[in-house]
């Protein structure tokens, strides 16, 4: 009867103990999508540009470095660290030109998005440009600053090419060649970013 009872009590005191185990303990923010940007290079070997990554968590916290895991199937890949919320990385070419890849994953293997980067020995023609972002409003002595995005044939981003800022109206909005742009008076203009021949713009209007 004596060892009925405390096998039961020990029991009870380990199934308590369980229950006590899984209920508490610290609610993990888990990693759910990750998207580099961009997903597409057009690179010459040795070059340089910049990945981000737009991290989601189960709980919408910044994401944990150190349960991120990162490679390259060329060249060299490495952590910026996190600026407004985005992962900032910096991908490096390799020399022999081909098709390589970016992988960026977790500890646990998932989730996973890959980045395609093609390197040729000869640069490829910018296709197109596009301005983001495309619409902008601003009070007089406002500023903002716009970004150009270049684009070979094949949607590939490209990058380390010359670009040239204009106004359509310097009374209106001011730009400057890093793509910055001051309101300096009531109205509409627009700005264009130009290269190789391609144009890309954004309509800045401004009030008083």
């Amino acid at each position: 009867m004596n060892g009925r009872l405390i096998l039961s009590a020990a029991l009870v005191a380990a199934l308590g103990l369980a229950c006590g185990l899984t209920q508490s303990g610290p609610t993990v923010d888990r990693i759910e999508d990750i998207d580099i940007t961009p997903g597409r290079l057009a690179l010459m070997p040795f070059q340089a540009a910049d990945l981000e990554l737009v991290i989601a968590t189960s709980r919408g916290g910044a994401p944990d470095l150190a349960s991120l895991q990162w490679s390259a199937t060329g060249g060299t890949v490495s952590s910026g660290g996190i600026i407004g919320g985005v992962v900032h990385m910096s991908y490096s070419s390799p020399a022999q030109p081909g098709t390589y890849f970016v992988i960026v994953t977790t500890v646990f293997g998932t989730p996973t998005d890959t980045a395609s980067i093609s390197v040729t020995s000869t640069a490829v023609p910018v296709n197109a440009v596009a301005v983001t972002p495309g619409n902008v409003g601003l009070g007089v002595g406002d500023t903002t600053r716009l970004r150009a995005t270049l684009t070979d044939s094949t949607g590939a981003v490209v990058v380390g090419r010359a670009i040239e800022w204009s106004t359509s109206d310097g009374a209106v909005a001011s730009v400057l060649a890093t793509g910055a742009v001051r309101a300096i008076g009531a109205g509409t203009a627009t700005i264009t970013a130009s290269a190789e021949g391609r144009q890309g713009t954004a309509v800045i209007t401004v009030s008083q």
